[in-house]
């Protein structure tokens, strides 16, 4: 069996390591709601936002992928979908923010380990731009936080490039 044969979650499947954002109000956790409940809570209350949300934008000659939410097993596919789009849309890289992320596990840094070994095959590269504590964490304890910095900030500043990423208008 090979790896991408189980990369994609089986329908249904929960990692047991995801925090419980998706509980239903006033049911203990643990404990599978009763109809009753579930239908009071699900009539009083509003929609839960979705784990993850992403959105992207141009600037200059990069790609922005901004994630917000949650990237795990689950949605660490889509995610590494998004950044692919933006890798190949950009002339000279992504960047990626990633201030707003609540939860990252292996998953989503091997998304972008697999993002930016495709982007050095191209001439490209990837930047983690304000990564979130969580993020920061997972990039600390494996040692690949360096991967992920501008490359030559001394050489971006002789060609007249900013060396602390801009900020969307």
């Amino acid at each position: 069996m090979h790896a991408r044969d189980i990369s994609t979650p089986e329908p249904g499947h929960r990692s047991p390591y995801r925090p419980m954002h998706d509980a239903t109000p006033g049911t203990p956790v643990g404990s599978t709601p009763t109809p009753s409940r579930l239908a009071s809570a699900t009539t009083s209350t509003p929609a839960l936002p979705p784990a993850l949300l992403t959105d992207s934008y141009q600037e200059g000659p990069r790609k922005v992928v901004v994630i917000r939410g949650e990237v795990d097993y689950e949605t660490a596919p889509a995610v590494a979908a998004t950044l692919r789009t933006a890798l190949h849309a950009a002339a000279e890289g992504v960047d990626v923010d990633l201030r707003a992320v609540r939860f990252w596990d292996c998953s989503g840094l091997n998304a972008l380990l697999r993002l930016r070994r495709e982007a050095l095959a191209h001439g490209k590269t990837v930047i983690v731009r304000s990564p979130s504590r969580a993020v920061g964490r997972v990039l600390g304890l494996t040692g690949t936080a360096s991967l992920f910095r501008p490359p030559h900030p001394r050489r971006w500043a002789a060609e007249g490039r900013s060396i602390t990423p801009p900020s969307r208008p």
